[in-house]
C-alpha cells in the first residue's frame, strides 16, 4: 500500500451521503441568546416504539438474520426476523404471566446478547419497563454500591442474567430476592431462558399480548437508563414511548433510505447507554437490518476481536467512540484486508461521546483514499441519555471536526452566551425526545431544567460561522470542566485537550488538563503504548510502568511541547507526565464509551498533579519551564 501525501488524500472526493438538507430557524434575543429549531417538522409515523417495526420485517425478511453474535466456539449464531418476532411474543407472554408491568419492571444485569435483544424488545412490546444496568456494577464492584443504588431507584419485579454463575455474589443481595431469568443457570431457583421460550402461544396468550400492547400510553416508561455523572451515584433516566417515537420519527426523516436494502451493522456499544441501547439497536430494528453484536472493545486484547469481525462484516454504517477510532486507525494502516472490508460498503462513519482528534481523522482518510479512492464522511451530533440520544446532527462533510450540526426535526436548542468573549454558548435542549425528570430526585430534576423547560446539558458550543447558523455548531467542551488560572484566565479544557492530543499524536491516547489555582497549564496523559515503544529499539519489550518513565519517551514529549505556538497561558501546556495506571471505570474516571471525566480524574490523582507542579519536577516529566 502506498502512502499518500496530505495534499493528495484531502483533495479526494467524499463518498456521497444521502441525508436530507435541513436549515435551522434562528431567533436572536436582546440578551444575546440564540434560539434554534429545524425548519422542517418531523414526519408523523404510526409506530410508537421500535418493537412495532418487528412484525413487518418478520413478514418481509423472515428468513434473513436480524441479530448475529459469536458463540463460545467463535462461530456466528443468528436469529432470523421471523424467529425474532416469534420469540418476542412468547417471551412477552411469559413476562406478563410473571406479573411484570409498570410497577414491577425488569432489570437486566448482563451485557449485549441475542437473548437480551429479545427480552428488551418483548418488554417494550407489552409495556413493561426494562432497566439494563452496566455489567460492571455486578461483576467488578466489591461493595455493589452502584448496583444497590440502581435497585433502590428501580426495585425489580424480575432480573435477567446471561450467566448466573458469574453473578452469584450479586444475585445473593437481598435486593435481588426476585425471580431470576438466566440463559445459563447456576445454583438456586433461576428460571431457565429455554423454559421462557418453550411456552405455546395459545389464543389466550396471544390475546393477552395484544391487549397489553394496545394499552400502552405514550407517557408510559419503556426503558430506564442510568447515568452517573461526576458523583458516581446512579441517576435514573426514564425514557417513555413518546421519547422513543420521537427518535423513530427522526430516523424516518434522516435515514429513510436505509429501508431500500437490508443494512448491515456491527456494534459493540453497550445497550445500557443511549447511543448503543436506543440509537443503534433502534436503528437496526426500524430498518430491518442484520445487527452483528461485536464481542470486541477498543482495548488491548479485545480490539483483535473487533478487527476479526470487521474483516468478515462490511457494515453499512459504522459508529464508535473516538478512543476506538484511534485504535482502529493503527489497525487499518497495517491491515489492507481489514481496510477493504470496512470501506467496501460503508455509507458514513459516526462517532460520539467525545471529540475526534484531527490526527485520527487524517490517518483513516489516508487509508480510505488508498483503498477505495474516496474519503468517508465522519458524522456526529450532540445529545445525551436524557435527550434519548437525539438532539443536533451534522450529516455533511464539514471542514471542522467537532461540527455537531444543527437541531434535528422536533428538537429545539437554546444557546446562552458564556463569559470570556470567545464566542462560546451554553447549549440547552427541548423537545419530544427529552425526558421528563430523574427517578426519585425532584431537586435534581428541578436543577436540570431552566424556566422555559430546556434541559441543561452542561456542554458548550460555538457557531461554525457566526453569520450563518446553517453551517452548524462546533462542540467546545464541557462547561463544568472549565477552570481559571490564578491570573483569572478561563481555560477551555475541551479545546486544550484536543490540541494536546494532536500535538503529541500518536504518543498519547488521552489526557487530563490541569492548572486550577496554578499559574500555568500541565497535563496528565496515558501513553499509546505501541507508538511509544516504536520510538527506539530498547523500548520494544518494556512494560508500561518502565516505558512511561523512560528518558527517550520524555524527550520525545518535551520536543512536542516545545513546538507549541504561543497561545498564551490558557492554551499552552508546559508540563506533561505519562501515567501507567489506566483510567478506572469503577472509580468513575472513564465511562464505558471511553469519555474521560476530567474533574474526577484530577481529584483521584491529585498526588500526581502535585508532582507536576513541584519546583523541581522529576526527570520523566516533560517540561518547557
Amino acid at each position: 500500500m502506498t502512502t499518500l501525501m496530505a495534499s493528495e488524500y484531502t483533495a479526494a472526493p467524499y463518498r456521497p451521503v444521502r441525508f436530507p438538507e435541513r436549515r435551522p430557524r434562528v431567533e436572536r434575543r436582546a440578551d444575546g441568546t440564540l434560539m434554534l429549531s429545524c425548519a422542517s417538522a418531523p414526519p408523523d409515523i404510526a409506530q410508537t416504539s421500535f418493537a412495532d417495526f418487528i412484525p413487518g420485517w418478520a413478514e418481509r425478511r423472515g428468513d434473513t438474520p436480524a441479530f448475529r453474535e459469536r458463540d463460545e466456539n467463535g462461530a456466528w449464531r443468528s436469529i432470523s426476523w421471523s424467529d425474532l418476532w416469534r420469540q418476542v411474543q412468547t417471551v412477552a407472554s411469559g413476562l406478563l404471566e410473571m406479573g411484570l408491568g409498570g410497577e414491577r419492571p425488569l432489570v437486566l444485569l448482563s451485557g449485549n446478547s441475542i437473548e437480551q435483544a429479545v427480552l428488551l424488545l418483548a418488554a417494550e412490546y407489552v409495556g413493561i419497563p426494562a432497566a439494563p444496568v452496566s455489567p460492571a456494577y455486578s461483576t467488578l464492584s466489591k461493595s455493589f454500591a452502584r448496583l444497590k443504588g440502581v435497585l433502590e431507584l428501580v426495585p425489580p419485579g424480575a432480573v435477567f442474567v446471561q450467566d448466573a454463575k458469574q453473578l452469584e455474589r450479586a444475585l445473593a443481595l437481598p435486593e435481588l430476592a426476585v425471580p431470576v431469568i438466566a440463559v445459563r443457570i447456576g445454583e438456586g431457583a433461576q428460571r431457565a431462558w429455554t423454559d421462557l421460550l418453550a411456552g405455546e402461544m395459545t389464543p389466550a396468550r396471544v390475546e393477552a399480548v395484544a391487549a397489553a400492547h394496545a394499552a400502552i400510553r405514550e407517557d408510559d416508561t419503556v426503558r430506564v437508563l442510568f447515568t452517573s455523572g461526576s458523583t458516581g451515584t446512579p441517576k435514573g433516566v426514564p425514557l417513555t414511548y413518546s421519547n422513543f417515537k420521537a427518535v423513530a420519527a427522526y430516523y424516518a426523516d434522516n435515514l429513510g433510505w436505509l429501508g431500500e436494502t437490508q443494512p448491515v451493522f456491527l456494534d459493540w456499544l453497550p445497550w445500557h447507554h443511549g447511543l448503543g441501547g436506543v440509537l443503534n439497536i433502534g436503528r437496526s430494528i426500524q430498518f430491518g437490518a442484520t445487527h452483528h453484536i461485536d464481542d470486541g472493545r477498543p482495548l488491548p486484547g479485545l480490539i483483535e476481536r473487533t478487527v476479526r469481525n470487521l474483516r468478515e462484516v462490511s457494515p453499512t454504517i459504522f459508529t464508535s467512540v473516538p478512543s476506538a477510532w484511534a485504535v482502529l486507525a493503527g489497525e487499518l494502516e497495517r491491515d489492507p484486508v481489514l481496510a477493504r472490508s470496512l470501506f467496501a460498503n460503508v455509507e458514513y462513519f459516526g462517532y460520539g461521546g467525545a471529540s475526534l482528534p484531527t490526527d485520527v481523522w487524517h490517518r483513516i482518510q489516508r487509508v480510505a483514499v488508498e483503498t477505495i479512492g474516496k474519503r468517508i464522511v465522519f458524522s456526529t451530533g450532540l445529545a445525551c441519555t436524557e435527550t434519548s440520544g437525539m438532539g443536533t446532527y451534522c450529516g455533511w462533510p464539514a471542514p471542522d471536526l467537532g461540527n455537531i450540526g444543527g437541531p434535528v426535526p422536533g428538537s429545539e436548542v437554546k444557546l446562552l452566551p458564556l463569559e470570556g468573549g470567545d464566542g462560546r454558548y451554553e447549549i440547552r435542549m427541548r423537545g419530544a425526545n427529552v425526558f421528563a425528570g430523574y427517578i426519585g430526585d425532584h431537586a435534581l430534576t428541578a436543577a436540570a431544567f431552566d424556566e422555559e423547560g430546556y434541559f441543561r446539558l452542561g456542554d458548550a458550543v460555538r457557531l461554525a460561522n457566526p453569520d450563518d447558523a446553517g453551517e452548524g455548531l462546533l462542540f467546545a467542551g464541557r462547561v463544568v470542566e472549565d477552570f481559571k488560572l490564578t491570573n483569572g484566565t478561563w481555560v477551555r479544557t475541551g479545546a486544550v485537550r484536543l490540541g494536546l492530543l494532536d500535538l503529541c499524536a500518536p504518543l498519547i491516547s488521552d489526557a487530563v488538563i490541569c492548572g486550577h489555582d496554578h499559574e500555568f497549564l500541565a497535563a496528565l496523559a496515558w501513553p499509546n503504548v505501541a507508538a511509544c515503544r516504536r520510538l527506539a529499539p530498547e523500548l520494544a519489550q518494556l512494560d508500561v510502568a518502565a516505558l512511561v518513565e523512560h528518558p527517550v519517551v520524555a524527550t520525545a514529549l518535551r520536543e512536542r511541547l516545545a513546538s507549541q505556538k504561543n497561545g498564551g497561558a490558557s492554551r499552552t501546556i508546559e508540563r506533561l507526565m505519562l501515567m501507567a495506571e489506566p483510567p478506572s471505570i469503577d472509580a468513575n474516571e472513564i465511562a464505558e464509551k471511553g469519555y474521560v471525566n476530567q474533574a474526577v480524574t484530577r481529584m483521584r490523582r491529585a498526588h500526581l498533579i502535585e508532582q507536576l507542579y513541584h519546583t523541581e519536577p522529576a526527570a520523566h516529566i516533560a517540561c518547557t519551564r
